[in-house]
């Protein structure tokens, strides 16, 4: 649930980062996380980043094909800029083709971050499968990088994924299932 509270993230799966690698400790990303729910076609990310007051600019870049490039028109580039306040945070999230062609505002102003009391480390958002131009199962490759002004301050590595929402499962398990027969009808009939 993107809600700035970041308890349902425990046991999600998470590519780590070395810390102090960065151009400043504002930066400096710790944890990329994903992760997506049964019955939700939507992908949804986790940066953790070194405890800080201040705000920092994330990219997530994401393959959409999965052949290893990220520029072509077809990928995604998620922007989410980040800003702590007391109790609170304030996220905006937008989405860039792998081009960088401005596609849509996908958040403005949410609370989907820890707030300076709580260290300001974590943020979280998520992107529909429909934005992202993906199918549930659809093996993917996401990284994420911070932004020092305009230079890239950290970035974690690459990781291959395929987010599915539980509507895949049960249509593959319908195929399989109907294949099955078919293969038993056929091979009855002498034809296999």
């Amino acid at each position: 649930v993107l809600d700035g509270a970041f308890e349902d993230w425990i046991g999600q799966p998470c590519i780590p980062d070395p810390p102090n690698d960065a151009m400043d400790g504002s930066s400096d990303i710790l944890n990329l996380c994903f992760a997506n729910n049964p019955d939700d076609a939507t992908a949804y990310f986790m940066v953790e980043r070194q405890p800080d007051k201040g705000g920092v600019t994330l990219w997530l870049a994401v393959d959409t094909n999965n052949n290893g490039l990220y520029q072509e028109v077809s990928d995604r580039r998620v922007r989410v800029d980040y800003k702590p306040t007391g109790n609170h945070a304030s996220v905006d999230v937008a989405l860039y083709s792998g081009t960088g062609q401005y596609l849509r505002n996908l958040a403005s102003g949410v609370d989907w971050g820890e707030g300076m009391h709580d260290g300001g480390a974590r943020v979280e958002w998520g992107v529909s499968f429909a934005d992202l131009g993906i199918m549930s199962g659809q093996p993917i490759r996401v990284y994420v990088q911070s932004l020092e002004g305009i230079t890239v301050s950290d970035g974690t590595v690459e990781v291959q994924w395929s987010p599915a929402d539980a509507l895949g499962i049960p249509i593959l398990a319908g195929i399989l299932l109907c294949g099955s027969v078919w293969f038993v009808y056929q091979r009855k009939r002498g034809k296999i």
